[in-house]
């Protein structure tokens, strides 16, 4: 499913370099809820943007399914992003212009599917993720409680049958009863539909309950 070798993130700036990531080698099955844990600043975020195809690696190559991705354009990065990969954020990152369906409705809209699918597809996936009958579904963000904003955003996250769910502190904003709900429908995604999920946490006990911990210090695998 992943497959990662020899990876490098360097940053510069004009005056410093910032190894952000050295040398890693990792591999990921299909179906696997993997965590990666370690101290702010370890590289966790930036392996995930990288395995997300948000950033690109100074050296080494990532292949997903199968193919590649390291050397593909950004419009071929944004098409693989849309079809093969859902996004779960610890800020939500919901349009608060939008209300909850079109909210869900919008991976979709790039796909140039019909309005009367979208809609039906999104209401599905609000079911799914325990929000059909808790919200209306012209209720706008601001309207929901973080519980509520994080299942929409899982939502939006599945409406495109992605392959990998990749999870950034999907509980940091949450308090703790709101937060177990969510790691409970995580883990219920990973086991009925065996999504692959890799999640970034800070949270050692959430971390114990996924397949593996991959910690991180200092850019390095340890």
């Amino acid at each position: 499913m992943i497959n990662i070798k020899s990876l490098s993130k360097v940053y510069c700036t004009t005056e410093i370099e910032t190894l952000a990531l050295d040398n890693i080698n990792l591999t990921i099955k299909k179906g696997e809820f993997v965590s990666i844990m370690g101290p702010s600043g370890c590289g966790k975020t930036t392996l995930l943007n990288i395995i997300g195809l948000l950033d690109v690696p100074t050296k080494g190559t990532i292949k997903l399914n199968g193919s590649n991705v390291s050397d593909l354009t950004k419009k071929q990065m944004a098409e693989f992003r849309n079809k093969t990969l859902g996004f779960v954020f610890q800020s939500f990152h919901l349009v608060h212009t939008l209300n909850v369906v079109e909210n869900v409705e919008l991976p979709l809209v790039y796909r140039k599917i019909k309005a009367t699918d979208r809609r039906r597809l999104a209401i599905q996936m609000l079911e799914k993720v325990g929000l059909g009958h808790r919200i209306r579904m012209n209720h706008y963000p601001s309207q929901l409680s973080g519980g509520q904003c994080q299942r929409v955003a899982i939502a939006r996250a599945l409406i495109g049958n992605p392959d990998i769910i990749l999870a950034d502190e999907p509980t940091g904003n949450l308090d703790s009863k709101m937060g177990t709900e969510i790691m409970e429908l995580l883990h219920q995604l990973n086991k009925e539909d065996e999504r692959t999920i890799i999640m970034v946490t800070h949270n050692e006990k959430q971390a114990r309950l996924t397949h593996r911990v991959i910690e991180m210090l200092d850019g390095k695998q340890v």
